[in-house]
């Protein structure tokens, strides 16, 4: 009995201690996959933009544009964030998935992506607002129909 236990017990440690082994690798890929896509360019030209479209949606901001600047800088720079986005992609993909990706990034057309994602992200968006638009009539009618739904439900 006690050598079954302690034999469980070696198992777990050793399981474990791949499990952190593994981790900290992952981590180590995900921080440089995070070098490799550029993601501290991306995130301070998101965060001007942010930014940028706040001031144009509200032009009283445009005297404090150095405090937003600021706490932008504090809390959203790549360098605040940088910790928790490793984080992130260590726990969704494992170490070698990530070199998987590096190698990808790192290639040509791996490139070519990730120049062209925020564009592709951009008008993938515009295509979901026009769609919407085209059929918020569509999404007013729902909405009247539940809400004329739940009111005669609470009458009965």
């Amino acid at each position: 009995m006690r050598l079954a236990r302690l034999t469980i017990c070696g198992m777990l440690f050793a399981f474990s201690t791949f499990s952190l082994a593994d981790n900290s690798e992952a981590e180590k890929e995900a921080a440089r996959l995070l070098n490799v896509m550029g993601a501290e360019t991306a995130i301070e030209q998101s965060m001007n933009q942010m930014m940028d479209m706040q001031i144009q949606q509200n032009p009283t901001l445009l005297p404090f544009r150095h405090v937003i600047a600021d706490f932008f800088e504090q809390h959203m720079s790549y360098e605040s964030l940088k910790p928790e986005m490793v984080k992130l992609y260590a726990e969704e993909f494992t170490a070698s998935e990530l070199r998987e990706l590096n190698a990808f990034y790192q290639t040509p057309v791996g490139q070519k992506t990730i120049e062209k994602m925020p564009v592709l992200f951009a008008r993938g968006g515009q295509i979901g607002v026009q769609r919407v638009q085209a059929n918020i009539h569509k999404l007013e009618a729902m909405i009247v129909a539940e809400a004329e739904r739940l009111q005669l439900s609470e009458t009965q």
